[in-house]
């Protein structure tokens, strides 16, 4: 299977909190008044998972869902004029997992969801190529030892991607058109191009990457343009009726102090992910060797830019997280683990190209080192 796609990501970046969600969302970006504390993802998402302490940093876990589930998957895409493409869950922690924070996987508790307090349509970087839409979870990072835009280069895994027919972009249920099949799935992605930036625009995230004209062509069908409607209960998100989409997009406060009222013991997390048929990274040579238990996980390091960005931000905007903006897709060599090492390693390699037969560090959801 191939190893990863290269894309190139815009991010912003802060000095981490031990606990502190991905950024902290400035008093500009707040479209509404509505507030909430970062303690409402502990409490309302604990009946749909765990939340576990995992290196550091306090993560939630889907349970009861299938071996070969993944983020963006359960839900379907809709478009707004003032956000552009929308992602809407059919799972009753998507108003949260898919609008705030990213999603990471490792082999030992399968996916993962870092939170965070800023909002977004979706978090995720685009490819194509003639006849399929290709798109992938944004994993978390974070570089603390920067606090600045740069442009960096990073390898999105092969088993991130979610592979759709564009005939079939529009479906009502994304996961019954997924491509599944293995060599299918490894020849798109490998073949397909990036889509384009995600762009910022008064500091907030707009996702009109795919062209609506493309969609209505190739799927024969005309694109509805959904109204947004805001709500003050998170939990109505996601709602569609009468042409209107509902949004719970207020800002999220952040708590250090907050966290979750029971942690699930990360033992018994483990046990369940080992317990499964089958995992993505089998056969996916995307992941190198993780360091030891007591071995530092050091930040990634920052590629130089290779051309400036197509929007200056002004200086509040600097203090947010950017989303990641695609680049031409370099092949790495990838080299297959042993099932020993499989079991530690994170799915995010991060920086800029490295030499033959160096190995990276392993993906650090509380510092985002190495994502």
């Amino acid at each position: 299977m191939l190893g990863g796609v290269t894309a190139c990501l815009l991010t912003v970046v802060e000095i981490p909190n031990p606990v502190a969600p991905l950024s902290l969302v400035s008093e500009a970006r707040a479209a509404t008044d509505d507030s909430i504390s970062i303690s409402t993802f502990y409490d309302d998402l604990s009946s749909h998972g765990d939340w576990v302490s995992y290196q550091g940093a306090t993560v939630f876990v889907p349970v009861d869902v299938p071996d070969d589930w993944r983020p963006y998957t359960l839900g379907h895409w809709v478009y707004t004029e003032q956000y552009g493409w929308l992602w809407v869950s059919d799972e009753p922690f998507g108003w949260a997992t898919y609008h705030y924070g990213r999603w990471g996987y490792a082999d030992d508790i399968g996916w993962y969801w870092v939170p965070g307090t800023r909002w977004a349509p979706a978090w995720v970087s685009w490819r194509r190529d003639r006849e399929h839409m290709i798109w992938a979870p944004l994993p978390p990072r974070r570089d603390p030892d920067l606090i600045s835009i740069e442009v960096t280069f990073d390898t999105t895994p092969d088993f991130y991607w979610v592979v759709v027919p564009t005939r079939e972009f529009l479906a009502e249920d994304i996961s019954v058109v997924v491509i599944r099949d293995e060599p299918e799935f490894v020849r798109i992605v490998e073949a397909a191009e990036p889509a384009g930036d995600v762009t910022i625009q008064n500091n907030v995230v707009i996702n009109k990457v795919i062209d609506v004209d493309v969609i209505e062509k190739e799927t024969n069908q005309q694109v509805t343009v959904l109204e947004v409607s805001e709500t003050e209960t998170p939990e109505q998100a996601g709602k569609l009726e009468n042409n209107t989409v509902t949004v719970f997009e207020g800002e999220v406060k952040a708590d250090p102090d907050a966290k979750p009222a029971e942690l699930k013991d990360i033992e018994e997390v483990k046990q369940v992910q080992a317990g499964r048929k089958s995992k993505p990274t089998e056969d996916a040579a995307t992941t190198e060797k993780a360091p030891a238990s007591d071995e530092e996980v050091k930040p990634e390091e920052t590629a130089k830019p290779e051309k400036p960005t197509t929007e200056e931000q002004p200086a509040a905007e600097q203090q947010q997280a950017e989303p990641e903006q695609a680049a031409k897709p370099e092949k790495p060599k990838a080299k297959k683990q042993p099932a020993a090492e499989q079991q530690q390693a994170e799915p995010e390699q991060a920086a800029k190209p490295k030499p033959k037969k160096q190995e990276s560090k392993a993906c650090d959801p509380q510092t985002e080192a190495n994502c």
